[in-house]
C-alpha cells in the first residue's frame, strides 16, 4: 500500500465513523504545498449528499483525524477543505521501508496479456528517423507495463510482404540475373545489406516513372505471395540479411522485440479469412478490388472501404494487419493489442478495428488500441530531414548524436586516465539518453522539434542532466560503500520534500501505464533529479562530522539513487560510470 493510500484509508475510516460514506475520504497531494502536504475535498461533495454545510462536515472529520498520530496537523478550511500534514516519523518510517522492499514497495498486480506492435520496419530498407518514435515509445511502454505486472509481448511487425518486396526482387534480378541467384551460395554472395540499401531507392524511383517497370514489380509481388519458387527463395535471403541489420540498429537504441514476425507470417491465413468474409457477404468487388464497408452513419467524414485485395489479386498491409489479429488471438490470447504507430495512420486503424468488429473476428475480451504519436520535426516545423531534404537514416542520426555527446563529455571529463574507447562508450550512453529523454518527455501524441545541441546539454531538462545527477550520486556512494546506517527523520524542508516525493513514485508509473504515456514518468524522473541536486548541495555527506547524520544522508542517497536508476531503466536510459 502506498503512503497516500494509507492516508486515504484513515480519512475514509473517519468519514465512516462520522456516519458518512467512506468514498468521500480520498486524499490527494496538496495543490497548495505552502499550506499543507495533502488534502481531502470530500466534505464539499458529502455536503450535497447529506444536506449539510461543508465546513460542518470538514470540522467533524478534522476532530477525528487530529487524534491520530500519523498526522502532525489537520485543518478544516473554508469552504470545506481538509488540509493535512503528516509527522516526520510516519513519513520516515515509510521511506525507510521502501529501501527494503522489492521494486521499492511498488505492488505488482498481474492482470493482462498485452501485445505491443511497434517498430514497423520495412524489409530491405534502411531504418530512418520515421521509425524512431515507435521504437522508443514502444520499448518504454513494454518495460513500464511489465513493471506493473502485466505479461507483455513486443512484436516488430515487419513490412515484408507488399509491393516493396516485388520492387526489391525486381532490382536484384536486374543487377545479377536470375540465373545467378539459383543457389543459396549465389544468393548469399550477391544479396548483402549494402546492395539492398541501394536497390530499393533506385528501383522504386524507376518504377514510379515507368509503368512497364511498375507492372513487372507488381507481377513479382504476386508471384512472391504464391509462396514458392525462386522469387520466394530470393525473398528469404533478403529477409535474413535485413533482419540482421535491423537487429544491429535497434540494438544501438537499446530496443528489443520478443517476436520478429512480419506481414508474411499471415500468408497461410489471408485466403481462408477473405473467403469467410465473402461467405458472410461482407466482402465485395469494387472497381476490380475486393473491399469491405466499415463506415457507420455517424462517421463524419465516412470511412473509406477497407481493401482486402488489390485489382491484381495481391494482398496489402490492411489484409495482413487483419489476419495478424487472428493469429495473435489464436497463439497468444491477448487481452489488449496496442499499436504504437504514427498518428498519420489513424484512419487505417479505425478501418482495421471496425473491420474486426463488423466481422466478429475477435473475442469479447480482446481490446484493440491505437497509441498514436506525433512527428519529430526540424526547426522548420516539418518532419526532420537531412540538409539535402531527404529522409535521414537512423544510423546517421545516431552517429551525429554520439559525436555531439562525445564533444560534451570530452569537455566535461578532465581526467587523463580515461581512454578514448571508454569515452566513446560514455558518449553512446549519453547520446542515446539525450535522444530518448527528449522524445519521451513530450506526450507521445505531440510533435516536437529535434534540437541536438539542446538535447545533449548537461544543463536543463535533458537526459544528460539526469544521467549526470546519477553519476554524481554514484560517485559519492562509491566512496562510502562500506558504511551502513538508518534513515533519520528529515533535517529540513528540502529533505522532507524529497521524502514526500519519493513516496509518489508508484503513481508516476501507474499513470504512465494507464495512459500509455511515458512522459508522466519522464517528468517524475526529471523532478527527482532536480530534488536530488538540491539535497546534496544542501547537506554534506562525506564531510559531515556527525556520524549518525552522515549515515542517514548516505542511506537517503542510496535509496534515491537506486530508485532513479530503476526509473531510468524503465525509460531505456543507462547511467554511465562517469561523465
Amino acid at each position: 500500500m502506498t503512503f497516500r493510500e494509507q492516508l486515504t484509508e484513515k480519512v475514509k475510516r473517519a468519514f465512516a465513523d462520522c456516519g458518512y460514506d467512506e468514498k468521500f475520504g480520498m486524499v490527494t497531494v496538496s495543490n497548495r504545498p505552502d499550506l499543507c502536504q495533502y488534502q481531502c475535498n470530500g466534505a464539499l461533495a458529502a455536503a450535497k449528499t447529506y444536506k449539510k454545510k461543508p465546513m460542518d462536515i470538514a470540522n467533524e472529520i478534522a476532530n477525528v483525524l487530529q487524534a491520530q498520530d500519523i498526522f502532525s496537523s489537520v485543518q478544516a478550511c473554508p469552504p470545506g477543505f481538509l488540509n493535512l500534514c503528516v509527522t516526520d516519523e510516519a513519513l520516515t518510517a515509510f521511506v525507510r521501508n521502501m529501501g527494503t522492499q522489492p521494486q521499492y514497495g511498488f505492488e505488482r498486480q498481474p492482470q493482462k496479456t498485452i501485445m505491443i506492435d511497434y517498430g514497423g520496419a520495412n524489409v530491405a530498407k534502411s531504418l530512418h528517423v520515421g521509425h524512431l518514435r515507435s521504437a522508443i515509445i514502444g520499448e518504454t511502454l513494454k518495460r513500464i507495463l511489465r513493471y506493473c505486472g502485466h505479461t507483455v509481448i513486443g512484436d516488430v511487425h515487419l513490412g515484408d510482404w507488399g509491393l516493396q518486396m516485388g520492387i526489391v526482387i525486381c532490382g536484384i534480378i536486374e543487377q545479377f540475373g536470375l540465373e545467378n541467384l539459383q543457389t543459396e551460395a549465389d544468393r548469399a554472395k550477391h544479396i548483402t545489406i549494402s546492395v539492398l540499401e541501394k536497390t530499393y531507392p533506385a528501383k522504386s524511383k524507376e518504377a514510379k516513372e515507368n509503368e512497364t517497370v511498375m507492372a513487372e514489380c507488381k507481377r513479382l509481388t504476386l508471384e512472391l505471395q504464391k509462396g514458392e519458387g525462386i522469387y520466394f527463395d530470393i525473398w528469404k535471403k533478403v529477409l535474413e540479411v535485413s533482419v540482421a541489420d535491423l537487429k544491429r540498429n535497434y540494438g544501438r537504441l537499446g530496443v528489443t522485440f520478443d517476436l520478429w514476425k512480419g506481414e508474411s507470417d499471415t500468408r497461410d491465413v489471408t485466403d481462408p479469412m477473405i473467403q469467410q468474409l465473402e461467405d458472410k457477404g461482407l466482402a465485395y468487388l469494387d472497381d476490380g478490388a475486393l473491399v469491405m464497408d466499415v463506415t457507420k452513419e455517424t462517421d463524419n467524414p465516412p470511412l473509406p472501404p477497407f481493401i482486402l485485395r488489390k485489382t491484381d489479386g495481391a494482398v496489402l498491409y490492411s489484409t495482413t494487419d487483419l489476419a495478424t489479429i487472428l493469429i495473435r488471438e489464436k497463439e497468444y490470447d491477448p487481452d489488449l493489442i496496442l499499436y504504437v504507430v504514427d498518428n498519420r495512420q489513424s484512419t487505417h486503424f479505425k478501418q482495421l478495428f471496425r473491420a474486426v468488429e463488423k466481422a466478429g473476428m475477435a473475442t469479447e475480451k480482446l481490446n484493440l488500441m491505437f497509441a498514436g504519436f506525433g512527428t519529430m520535426n526540424g526547426a522548420d516545423g516539418k518532419p526532420y530531414k537531412t540538409r539535402e531534404g531527404g529522409v535521414m537514416r537512423l544510423e546517421d542520426l545516431l552517429n551525429t548524436l554520439e559525436q555531439e555527446a562525445f564533444k560534451k563529455v570530452e569537455a566535461a571529463i578532465t581526467s587523463s586516465e580515461i581512454t578514448e574507447e571508454e569515452m566513446q562508450k560514455i558518449a553512446h550512453k549519453v547520446g542515446i539518453g539525450a535522444l530518448k529523454f527528449a522524445d519521451l518527455s513530450n506526450h507521445r501524441s505531440k510533435d516536437y522539434v529535434f534540437d541536438i545541441e539542446k538535447f545533449c546539454s548537461f544543463e536543463g531538462k535533458t537526459g544528460p542532466y539526469i544521467q549526470y545527477s546519477g553519476v554524481r550520486i554514484a560517485s559519492i556512494l562509491n566512496k562510502v560503500q562500506d558504511l551502513k546506517g538508518e534513515i533519520l527523520p528529515p533535517e529540513g524542508d528540502i529533505q522532507r520534500e524529497l521524502f514526500l516525493f519519493l513516496t509518489e513514485f508508484p503513481y508516476a508509473v501507474q499513470q504512465s501505464a494507464a495512459d500509455f504515456a511515458p512522459n508522466t514518468l519522464a517528468e517524475y524522473v526529471y523532478a527527482l533529479a532536480v530534488l536530488l541536486n538540491r539535497y546534496y548541495h544542501e547537506y554534506k555527506v562525506i564531510a559531515e562530522p556527525d556520524l549518525e547524520k552522515k549515515l542517514s544522508r548516505i542511506e537517503t542517497l542510496r535509496l534515491a539513487s537506486g530508485l532513479l536508476e530503476q526509473l531510468l531503466d524503465l525509460l531505456g536510459i543507462e547511467i554511465p560510470e562517469r561523465m
